[in-house]
């Protein structure tokens, strides 16, 4: 019996120092007037123009903030509108760490980086 114990805890042991992998990949986006005030409740998706890539849709927290998580490294466009305001950009996820980028938005007509 004490052999048995004695092997599981090895076997325990062994099988607990194995790294853990983790795939997944965070954005943190920020969005902003052009006087770089805060926007609550904008809406903020981040996708690939591509046909049938994946998209994200959230809104901004009152700090004018948002986390987007994905399963693996891509090059993804953002863009943010409130209202008759709006603001693109484009963020590069990064394996184990939270990129963080701000979208600035300005009147819909004005240059806001948005490509038609």
């Amino acid at each position: 019996m004490k052999r048995f114990i004695l092997l599981v805890l090895i076997g325990f042991v062994l099988t607990s120092c194995q790294e853990e992998v983790v795939d997944e990949y965070f954005v943190k986006v920020k969005v902003v007037n052009e006087n770089g005030v805060p926007i609550q409740n904008a809406a903020v998706k981040m996708f690939a123009p591509v046909a049938g890539a994946t998209e994200w849709y959230n809104f901004t927290d009152p700090s004018g903030e948002l986390i987007f998580r994905s399963g693996f490294e891509a090059y993804y466009d953002l863009k943010a509108w409130k209202m008759i305001y709006e603001g693109c950009n484009y963020v590069r996820l990064v394996k184990g760490e939270t990129v963080e980028v701000n979208v600035v938005i300005y009147p819909i007509g004005e240059p806001n980086g948005c490509v038609e």
